[in-house]
């Protein structure tokens, strides 16, 4: 196995504040790493994932991620036992009023790591490990591909804490499960064992948890290393890279929910070198 240091990350200063990070064969690992906390995310990890988020996404080495949690637990959520409190606002930032909170949380909130994880054009798979509580229920669910181990779960807890959906959960529950159903989850705050989670589409794949890693790798392998087909527009292609193509058709999945019908077909116009007032730059026997 070939391992790669990443070019601009911090991995000791992650490490410090419970992210482990390592790119494998082109595969970056983001491991959550408080086991004791249960994987809870406070301030500094939550920064750790950002900018490692960001890093897995300038990184040309990383053509894929893996987000998975050491211990038993994917990920409990937020650590309400920080110092200060989940949503204490650093002096630096505090704006007296009462708009202040609801300004630093639009600007610094926890929706940001779904937010890096939808706008990266790298895949991300979460291998969930253990239960995903909370904003860890976003981080699973954000990614691109949700892999679980059998005795995994899905809680979406904030309404047993008296507290709002958060960390972009009624964006992502609404996109990925039907309506009834997203309302079933958030309301009545149970727990959505991972096989159910299946049933319901919400996770490509459960599997026993001793295969959960090896198959987020064998996933990452394959989106990695896509090959050419046998036969039609890429076969005199051969030696092509193909991954940087998937992070672009993820990107077109991720902004069709976001656009009109036309917006798409221009997203498809670009990606092909075409380009209003242009002929046809691609075609697939000119490359």
């Amino acid at each position: 196995m070939t391992k790669m240091t990443p070019r601009k990350a911090d991995p000791e200063a992650w490490a410090a504040s419970g992210l482990l990070y390592e790119v494998v064969d082109n595969v970056a690992w983001l491991r959550l790493n408080r086991p004791e906390k249960r994987n809870a995310i406070n301030r500094p990890l939550r920064t750790a994932l950002l900018e490692a988020i960001h890093e897995v996404s300038e990184d040309p080495d990383a053509r894929v991620a893996v987000i998975t949690g050491n211990g038993p637990v994917f990920c409990s959520g937020a650590d309400l036992n920080q110092e200060g409190g989940p949503f204490d606002t650093p002096p630096d930032r505090w704006v007296d009023g009462p708009n202040g909170p609801r300004r630093d949380g639009a600007m610094y909130g926890w929706y940001r790591m779904v937010d890096a994880l939808w706008h990266s054009e790298t895949p991300f798979i979460s291998a969930v490990n253990g239960v995903a509580a909370g904003a860890g229920c976003q981080l699973a669910l954000g990614c691109d591909i949700v892999l679980a181990a059998e005795d995994a779960a899905f809680w979406e807890i904030f309404v047993r804490l008296g507290l709002p959906l958060e960390g972009g959960a009624a964006w992502l529950l609404t996109r990925s499960l039907s309506l009834v159903r997203a309302k079933e989850l958030a309301l009545f705050g149970d727990r959505l064992p991972a096989a159910k989670a299946e049933q319901w589409g919400l996770v490509n794949a459960v599997v026993p948890a001793a295969d959960l890693i090896d198959t987020a790798r064998d996933w990452a392998s394959r989106l990695a290393t896509v090959p050419p087909p046998g036969s039609g527009p890429g076969i005199d292609r051969q030696n092509r890279d193909l991954s940087q193509r998937v992070g672009h058709i993820k990107g077109q999945l991720n902004s069709a929910w976001e656009q009109t019908m036309w917006q798409t077909f221009r997203e498809e116009f670009s990606l092909l070198g075409v380009h209003p007032g242009n002929r046809a730059a691609w075609s697939p026997n000119n490359e």
